[in-house]
């Protein structure tokens, strides 16, 4: 791709900020992005089709800027992918708002394979949730199935590694730039993903994450992929945020059989079944989907593959959360009719962290909507990381942000 026909996408991106829907209203416009460019560079003809906010946003953007940025991703190994370029895969052409610009690092090949599966999950997943996640990723990949997610602690980073671990491909859809050490639990496993897998993200190479980037990412990853698998999701799981985008994007959903019906941790699968996912029993159920048009690639596995999911040790180096919650024999305790709870249930707090319980505390005993600066002065914490917590469980369906970056509880 042209050096230039990069600047103008780059260009263009910065003006109007990445993920920005505006981006394809205004390039629709005209025939290309370099005429786009020009045109939103040209004060007077730019005043047809630009607000006042965003004519003085593309005269802020210097063009040193850009250069810069260029500069930067060729030194750090990090592939522009605009939409333009053929490396660019059809699919996410067709998703509601795709990424104008990608940057990516790793196997680049990655791209390439369009029998993709994204898997999905909780960032405190039970032993139960794990054992399958690793199960499924390692033979999935052993039939040349590219497992995507989203680097986050738990299901995320399970799939991914488990994927690398068998020989197989991955690509983590960040919700930050590429640069940014988040989540810091899993900065170890970035150089062996990057061998052998991908990582791909809109945002700017060194951008922090922020309450709205990491839902957004979930169209890229559900866009990237065939299906999604939903391993472990409460009833106001982040998780589902991916799953309703794939549903909206004509994709097909499996929700994991859970473990035990009446855990509420599996609140979201059992809702996703009954309203048609297919339930996810074993490894058959998603090759048996796509043999029709991937017979071809799952005809050159072994036979025995097929016919039983194998108890696959956890792979080595694989994170595990020190929150996660243990399975244990005993059968869940069913409530007689007269003790079943006469209120909506709330979130449960028994599984966050003791600076996640706090946050979610503050916002919860104010019984009103909170600004971050309340909250961190509430919980005698700095700012940087009550923003980050608010992020973490505002995608964990803890939290909901409002009108005017206020948070209130669930």
């Amino acid at each position: 791709m042209e050096r230039q026909n990069i600047f103008d996408w780059l260009w263009v991106t910065n003006c109007l900020g990445c993920g920005n829907k505006r981006i394809w209203e205004i390039i629709g416009r005209f025939s290309n992005v370099s005429e786009a460019c020009a045109a939103m560079r040209d004060k007077n003809a730019r005043a047809e089709f630009l607000t006042a906010k965003e004519q003085k946003s593309a005269d802020g953007v210097e063009s040193s800027q850009i250069d810069e940025l260029i500069s930067y991703c060729e030194k750090g190994n990090i592939y522009i992918l605009t939409y333009d370029d053929e490396k660019y895969p059809e699919r996410l052409k067709s998703i509601f708002n795709p990424p104008a610009v990608l940057y990516c690092r790793g196997d680049m090949t990655c791209l390439e394979n369009d029998f993709s599966i994204s898997i999905v999950g909780t960032r405190r997943p039970s032993d139960y949730s794990i054992r399958l996640t690793n199960a499924l990723a390692k033979e999935l990949a052993k039939f040349g199935v590219v497992i995507i997610s989203g680097f986050a602690v738990g299901i995320d980073i399970a799939a991914n590694m488990s994927a690398v671990s068998s020989g197989g491909k991955t690509i983590a859809v960040l919700g930050c730039g590429l640069d940014h050490n988040y989540p810091k639990e899993n900065f170890a496993y970035r150089s062996e993903i990057e061998k052998n897998g991908l990582f791909i993200s809109e945002y700017y190479p060194k951008m922090g994450g922020n309450p709205v980037s990491f839902p957004a990412r979930n169209r890229i990853l559900s866009g990237l992929s065939l299906g999604t698998i939903v391993i472990e999701a409460a009833e106001k799981s982040g998780a589902l945020i991916t799953a309703n985008l794939a549903l909206s994007q004509g994709k097909d959903i499996f929700a994991a059989a859970p473990h035990d019906l009446f855990d509420k941790r599996y609140g979201g699968n059992v809702r996703l079944i009954r309203d048609g996912a297919v339930c996810l029993c074993g490894l058959k159920d998603i090759l048996y989907e796509y043999y029709e048009n991937y017979g071809h690639k799952i005809a050159s596995a072994a036979d025995e593959l097929l016919m039983k999911l194998p108890e696959t040790p956890e792979p080595k180096n694989i994170p595990a959360k020190n929150n996660s919650v243990k399975q244990t024999d005993e059968p869940s305790k069913v409530k007689k009719p007269e003790e079943e709870p006469t209120t909506e249930p709330q979130f449960d707090v028994s599984y966050l962290s003791e600076e996640e319980a706090a946050v979610y505390n503050a916002i919860k005993n104010s019984g009103t909507e909170m600004l971050a600066d309340d909250i961190a002065e509430a919980c005698g914490m700095d700012i940087a990381d009550v923003l980050s917590i608010l992020t973490d469980l505002e995608i964990d369906g803890a939290v909901t942000q409002k009108a005017g970056q206020k948070y209130i509880a669930n």
